[in-house]
């Protein structure tokens, strides 16, 4: 059966999507423990990932996020509060450090141009500052990793230096992995491993992720994570485990790639400032 109607009804229809999408947060722990005993299930997933798990979900499932680049801003707050309220899962951040820089994606864009968010004005729009930390036009095309920030430092190396001083007392030594390589031997193309990636998701974790409609990253959803979603809920029998990570009412808020402004002193410092 063709899947594309199936898929542009269920873009057009959020409540609809959200309910095959996401899984309510207590559920996906009881259905984790249910799938980790199937031994059908576990020959499934081993059998449709080409390059197998990540050593990071071998030992036990984690609670994972995927971000280009970590970094301390609210979404990343609002994952590592989540984990700590739930207790037993791990955090476990995929980040994908070859990725190509544009400034076309907002979570980039976000990268080399710090937003720092401090409430709301009387009108009730969001109070953001902005702090450039890169040359876009240098970088622009080039792979994460060699992006450099103002003052030379790599741009990856500052985030990760933010995030280990924002949260030191809350992640362990292998709560970042670099999935790179793994993505590279799986496809290289997110049209092609994506579906692989959300293979993860049926028994070894569980996604904490919000995959958008309204906005410049309904394309992705559309024509990349829907396709590889209904691939593998089709093929195993089961739906990937992805827990909507912000509320899905004000996902679409700059306030989720935004930083406290406590940290505005220490990038001003960066800047020489």
């Amino acid at each position: 059966m063709d899947s594309t109607p199936h898929i542009d009804e269920l873009v057009s229809d959020r409540e609809h999507f959200s309910a095959l999408v996401y899984t309510p947060l207590d559920e996906a722990l009881e259905e984790l423990k249910r799938r980790r005993a199937e031994s059908g299930l576990e020959k499934y997933v081993d059998s449709h990932l080409p390059v197998g798990l990540p050593d990071s979900l071998k030992e036990k499932p984690r609670a994972v996020t995927f971000r280009q680049v970590v970094t301390p801003n609210y979404e990343v707050m609002r994952f590592l509060n989540i984990v700590d309220m739930v207790g037993g899962l791990d955090p476990l951040f995929f980040e994908y450090r070859e990725d190509k820089f544009t400034d076309n994606n907002l979570w980039k864009y976000s990268l080399g141009n710090l937003g720092f968010y401090s409430g709301r004005s009387k009108e009730g729009n969001e109070k953001i500052k902005k702090i450039k930390v890169i040359d876009f036009n240098t970088y622009r095309g080039k792979k994460i990793s060699e992006v450099q920030t103002l003052w030379g430092q790599g741009l990856i190396e500052f985030h990760h230096e933010l995030f280990v001083r924002t949260y030191s007392k809350r992640i362990g030594r292998n709560s970042l992995f670099d999935a790179s390589e793994w993505f590279s031997q799986s496809g290289g193309k997110a049209i092609d491993y994506y579906r692989h990636f959300l293979t993860l998701f049926l028994r070894n974790g569980i996604l904490f992720e919000n995959f958008l409609l309204d906005t410049k990253e309904g394309e992705f959803t559309k024509n990349i994570f829907l396709p590889a979603f209904l691939e593998v809920m089709s093929g195993s029998g089961h739906k990937p485990l992805i827990v909507a990570l912000e509320p899905t009412e004000i996902e679409s808020e700059e306030f989720w790639l935004c930083h406290p402004t406590d940290s505005i002193s220490f990038v001003n410092k960066k800047l020489g400032l």
